[in-house]
């Protein structure tokens, strides 16, 4: 399926319903991650403000906080798998959120590594504009937006390659008992 085929598709509102209901899935699942994250760093903060005498303490906290972070990337990509597969098959919800989780299951690091690499192409792109002071002038605004989208649109062309890929090499695995051959991808 290229990019004009993906294009000449027609909108449904069904199909935008369905989105929206496997977005809101992926953003209640991001939320409580990041909550996590935001525990882990604000509990660390609180208990070493006093003393800094805890060096294992604040080890054990790296260490939790690197496992979370890397179950967030995982969980991350397998949730914009999971909004690509409701736009493009027809998905929705808990289904698309399974099938992305079965369709990444032979590929968790490359969409771990897809998804940290987005999360420092993000923060690459945040850090130059606070440290020159970007947010001060109109034109450093629409800069550091124009970048985002950018990067946004990139992640999710991304993402649309990799659920493709996904589907390939599941598709490529199953077996077919009866016949004895192997099933190809269908496109």
């Amino acid at each position: 399926m290229s990019l004009k085929d993906l294009l000449n598709i027609p909108v449904e509102v069904t199909r935008l319903k369905g989105t929206f209901i496997t977005f809101v899935y992926v953003a209640i699942l991001s939320v409580c991650t990041l909550l996590g994250l935001t525990w882990l760093v604000t509990t660390y903060f609180i208990l070493l403000r006093s003393c800094f005498s805890y060096v294992l303490f604040a080890a054990v906290c790296g260490a939790i906080f690197v496992s979370v972070l890397t179950i967030y990337s995982a969980l991350s990509a397998e949730c914009n798998m999971s909004i690509v597969i409701s736009i493009l098959e027809g998905i929705y919800g808990v289904e698309a959120l399974a099938l992305s989780a079965y369709f990444s299951r032979g590929n968790y690091r490359c969409g771990l590594n897809l998804m940290l690499l987005f999360l420092l192409w993000g923060i690459g792109l945040r850090l130059p504009c606070l440290y020159f002071g970007c947010y001060e002038e109109g034109y450093g605004i629409v800069a550091q937006i124009s970048l985002v989208c950018l990067g946004n649109a990139l992640k999710w062309i991304v993402c649309v390659v990799y659920f493709h890929e996904c589907k390939k090499q599941i598709l490529e695995k199953k077996y077919d008992e009866e016949v004895g051959t192997d099933v190809s991808a269908v496109d």
